[in-house]
């Protein structure tokens, strides 16, 4: 799982080079705040960020608990 603030900035630099939509920082760490079990990423053997899964948890209380993956 992601595990410390730079581990977010770092995910916002992969999506920037490799994805074509993007994410302000503060989108980032709203994620990581709200719900860290459910960020995790992927690392090289430099311990460079590679990829990564950025999910949330639906809030409505009055739905069926159930989230979603935001970016991969």
């Amino acid at each position: 799982s992601s595990r410390q603030p730079e581990d977010l900035m770092n995910m916002q630099h992969c999506n920037l080079l490799c994805l074509p939509e993007n994410y302000q920082m503060k989108y980032y760490f709203y994620h990581g705040l709200s719900w860290p079990q459910l960020s995790y990423i992927a690392e090289d053997e430099n311990s460079k960020i590679v990829g990564y899964v950025l999910a949330k948890m639906e809030e409505d209380p009055d739905d069926v608990p159930h989230g979603h993956i935001t970016s991969l």
